[in-house]
């Protein structure tokens, strides 16, 4: 199964689609390219938002999307791209933020040097039984990364940069690693070389590709598609 881990698809959850017109594209897109599933990963900044109004809003985004007319596939799940801060190990309903119906969670680092405590809060999530997949970390400085894969933390990689001529060569300590477990287009907007790369990554990683994506058909067993998480939350309210 062809799984797209980290996507910003969302009709106005934020600045990845902001109407159904862009999502409709976008799933379309992907639906051309074979993909089998996606992550909606919408980013929760914890200096923005509470757990329970990114939910909200979340929710709502998910609705508007159930009423757009799109292909069968790909499945979407519901995720978040949390950025991870000192102290947000202690953060109460943390879990709400990991894929719907899994323990996994995507977690964003911020774009500087990782302190210790930084690397603690990390590890701090997964001792509270979540699953942290560390998102795009072809961005990040390659020893802090490190670091954090010597703690047994997961990995995700962005299609773009695989894509590249030399992005294998470039990825190949990530590459080789069993911490790597799932591969993302992080699509933003909907122009058509945005997902281009995505197909263009699985070219060029082969056999690869798809024991990552096999990885992440794991991580994401149980989970639970947007039709019914929509459903459920309909059915509770009557």
């Amino acid at each position: 199964m062809i799984v797209d881990f980290h996507s910003h698809i969302l009709p106005g959850a934020d600045h990845g689609s902001r109407s159904r017109d862009v999502t409709a594209a976008q799933l379309a897109m992907m639906h051309a390219a074979g993909t089998d599933a996606v992550v909606a990963t919408p980013h929760f900044y914890p200096n923005l938002d509470t757990i329970s109004t990114f939910l909200e809003r979340r929710a709502i985004c998910a609705e508007r999307l159930l009423t757009i007319d799109r292909p069968a596939t790909p499945t979407v799940y519901l995720g978040a791209e949390v950025l991870v801060c000192e102290g947000i190990e202690e953060m109460e309903g943390l879990e709400r933020l990991a894929v719907e119906g899994t323990r996994v969670i995507l977690l964003e680092m911020p774009f500087r040097h990782w302190s210790d405590r930084l690397l603690d809060a990390v590890t701090g999530i997964a001792e509270r039984g979540l699953i942290p997949v560390l998102a795009h970390v072809d961005r990040y400085e390659k020893e802090d990364v490190l670091r954090l894969m010597r703690r047994g933390i997961r990995i995700q990689l962005n299609a773009e940069p695989l894509a590249r001529l030399l992005g294998k060569r470039r990825l190949a300590p990530y590459l080789e690693s069993r911490s790597l477990v799932a591969l993302g287009s992080d699509l933003h907007g909907a122009k058509k070389k945005g997902y281009a790369h995505f197909l263009k990554m699985q070219k060029r990683l082969g056999a690869r590709a798809g024991e990552i994506f096999s990885k992440t058909e794991e991580l994401l067993a149980g989970a639970t598609p947007i039709e019914r998480i929509v459903t459920e939350k309909e059915v509770a309210y009557t």
